[in-house]
């Protein structure tokens, strides 16, 4: 599946489940924006280390995908888990690859991406973990470095519109704060406690992308 591919599944998802989203378009230019910039990060990074195991249309793929899980339910707590799930039950079906050992690897590479684990551990949830459990908790977080560039990939746009984490977490923590339409004081406790999560995640990634680490370095976190 390449991204027209991706926004066609997701226009389907909206059509199918009609009213989950408050705003469509932003939605799929944001799908769209995070398969850019996972690409070009992939990109550079090759670009410093050429043996690097990163393969660019994979990436790119789960991190267009990182948000399918959001149409399919109004409620969009956890629509990272749904999502992924969604894509493992569906995704031969639904043309993302002929794989299954790929469709698992695609599913994880976005499963943990935002503040995931933050909602997850916050106990105003607990009653709607239930969908998702049993769980182990070491999914919840980006542990290699695909999952870490989807996860900075969403970082880095909002609604398509190139931005630098601090101007999109400023700006989300203010929807989840101000925003009659989005407000949610859960979601927002979740951003401010797993901020400096998110920084240090965004600090990594820049610098393999700026060919700084050593070989060392970069086989600490692994490869899916």
């Amino acid at each position: 599946m390449d991204k027209k591919g991706v926004i066609d599944l997701a226009k389907r998802l909206i059509d199918s489940n009609p009213g989950n989203l408050v705003n469509p378009d932003n939605y799929l230019r944001h799908l769209e924006g995070n398969y850019n910039v996972a690409g070009e990060l992939v990109d550079k990074i090759v670009s410093k280390y050429p043996n690097i195991p990163l393969v660019k249309e994979e990436v790119s793929l789960a991190a267009g995908l990182h948000d399918i899980g959001r149409p399919l339910r109004k409620n969009q707590l956890f629509h990272e888990l749904r999502g992924a799930n969604y894509i493992e039950e569906n995704g031969i079906k639904k043309g993302v690859t002929d794989s299954w050992r790929q469709i698992y690897r695609i599913a994880q590479m976005f499963r943990s991406h935002g503040f995931l684990y933050e909602r997850w551990n916050n106990p105003d949830n607990s009653g709607f973990r239930k969908e998702f459990e049993p769980i182990e908790t070491s999914l919840l977080l980006p542990r290699t470095w695909q999952e870490a560039i989807v996860t900075l990939s969403d970082f880095s746009n909002i609604d398509g519109e190139r931005v630098n984490i601090d101007e999109k977490l400023e700006k989300t923590l203010a929807r989840y704060e101000d925003d009659l339409k989005y407000r949610s004081d859960v979601v927002a406790d979740s951003i401010r406690a797993g901020r400096d999560r998110v920084y240090m995640l965004n600090e990594r990634v820049k610098a393999l992308s700026e060919g700084k680490l050593q070989e060392g370095d970069i086989l600490k976190y692994g490869f899916l």
